[in-house]
């Protein structure tokens, strides 16, 4: 509605994970370069892990959108509260394992392996991405993760494991002594700083065409204080307080407007 009343190409507060969007924070750029090791040098597991709405799952698109294609198959599991014999067979799906479905779990693990040596013959690398891993409640499921790192061939990993996930998921992993030891890289993402949070905001509305800043430094200070730096929190209220700026018929987002638009969001 309101993109023409900014010379916006798109809307630049949308909460999907777009790495067009992604701003490159001290912090989230070095948890995008600690995934991008993981997976470049083939050390197995990474986790990070973050309050909500803090920007684990754009770094997870940004990595995608940076591996190449020709040389990684990686798969995303964005639902993962599976138990153990679902979870492995939704590995499979993921990667189009061809066959192997409704046998045994050793006949399964047995297949999805053979998949993956193919990927590497063909000089593909396999990267599991597991999003919300928090929901993983099922420590047989957890093991399930550690089983699928014990897929080696010539001292490499068959597959390249990633989770992202709350805070709470590192004390559901460190139940899993096995699994826990094989994570080789972590990083927790926190809340941005005043200063990125407003390099944040800026950088969206370049990216979506916007040449002028719409927001009053007044109305930048109490989007900090309302959102307290949390990016999706962030995208919600600049999105509605633009939207509020525009069907007041103005060109300009006051502090006031914010206010209002925070107290309407909750």
């Amino acid at each position: 509605m309101y993109l023409e009343h900014w010379e916006m190409n798109i809307l630049p507060f949308e909460n999907t994970p777009n790495p067009s969007f992604f701003y490159p924070s001290s912090m989230h750029k070095e948890a995008l370069e600690r995934l991008n090791y993981t997976v470049s040098q083939g050390k197995g597991a990474a986790m990070i892990v973050g309050g909500i709405g803090c920007g684990k799952t754009i770094i997870s698109h940004a990595l995608i959108h940076r591996l190449r294609k020709e040389r990684y198959r990686v798969v995303a599991m964005t639902n993962p509260a599976f138990e153990p014999t679902e979870f492995l067979e939704m590995t499979m799906r993921l990667f189009r394992v061809p066959n192997g479905y409704d046998r045994s779990k050793a006949e399964m693990l047995h297949c999805l392996e053979n998949h993956l040596k193919k990927n590497i013959v063909e000089a593909k690398g396999s990267v599991l991405i597991i999003d919300e891993a928090q929901v993983i409640y099922n420590d047989r499921t957890l093991e399930e993760l550690r089983m699928l790192l014990n897929l080696q061939a010539n001292n490499k990993f068959l597959v390249i494991l990633i989770l992202l996930g709350q805070l709470e998921l590192s004390a559901q992993v460190s139940k899993v002594a096995q699994l826990d030891h094989r994570i080789s890289v972590r990083y927790r993402l926190t809340p941005l700083p005043y200063k990125d949070s407003l390099y944040y905001i800026k950088h969206r509305l370049t990216v979506a065409g916007c040449k002028k800043m719409p927001f009053t430094a007044e109305a930048l200070e109490a989007i900090f204080k309302l959102t307290k730096g949390i990016p999706r929190e962030i995208n919600n209220l600049c999105d509605r307080s633009l939207l509020a700026t525009y069907l007041a018929d103005r060109t300009v987002v006051s502090h006031e407007i914010v206010e209002e638009a925070w107290k309407d969001l909750h």
